[in-house]
């Protein structure tokens, strides 16, 4: 038991923080070239009122978001993610059908909500705004994002480099065509936040 304790201690005590410690914010110690997402570490959210009483929350289970990114200009990466509506989870299975429905994102009808980033802005030493093409529900249109690095470290446990990053943005659904209950109070303001943790490929 005491050797089980001491063996803990080490662990917790010596390489967790040196893993930590490993966490670097300068982006320019990242390797150049393309990093995918790592399905396992990122979220993709959505929020809105729910009727005023509460602030709804949803996520999507199943996107593909690459990431070429330019460590010397990060201003000069590449970004675009793919996500499949029907994967939608509000952790209650027959709201997620009802939502995936023509009654909201019509995922029958339009099988991806996509974006593509076109003007990415420093606006700090970790942070900056994406702006880009969303499409959905059939209807493209501009989006920004604010976007925070949370740094980047050589894991060990994959092997590769990965940069971990935080975005949001807040688009109107009515603009997209999505305008079920919005008479009633259901929110028109929809939050997108994106936690993501992205693995360099090549």
């Amino acid at each position: 038991m005491i050797r089980s304790a001491a063996l803990a201690f080490i662990v917790a005590a010596v390489i967790l923080p040196a893993h930590a410690q490993g966490v670097s914010t300068d982006a320019s110690l990242a390797p150049a070239g393309t990093y995918a997402a790592d399905t396992a570490h990122t979220r993709i959210s959505w929020q809105l009122s729910h009727f005023g009483t509460s602030t709804y929350t949803g996520w999507f289970k199943s996107f593909e978001i690459s990431l070429t990114f330019d460590p010397n200009a990060p201003e000069k990466s590449k970004l675009t993610a793919s996500v499949d509506p029907t994967s939608v989870s509000t952790l209650d299975p027959k709201f997620d059908e009802e939502i995936a429905s023509a009654k909201f994102l019509d995922a029958a009808k339009f099988p991806a909500v996509t974006f593509t980033a076109a003007t990415i802005t420093k606006t700090g030493e970790t942070t900056g705004t994406m702006t880009g093409d969303l499409t959905f529900h059939g209807v493209t249109k501009p989006v920004t994002f604010n976007v925070t690095f949370h740094g980047g470290t050589q894991s060990a446990m994959k092997n590769a480099y990965v940069l971990g990053f935080g975005a949001t943005a807040t688009i109107k659904r009515s603009e997209f065509g999505v305008i079920e209950y919005i008479d009633f109070g259901l929110g028109d303001d929809v939050t997108i936040g994106i936690e993501g943790e992205f693995i360099h490929q090549e």
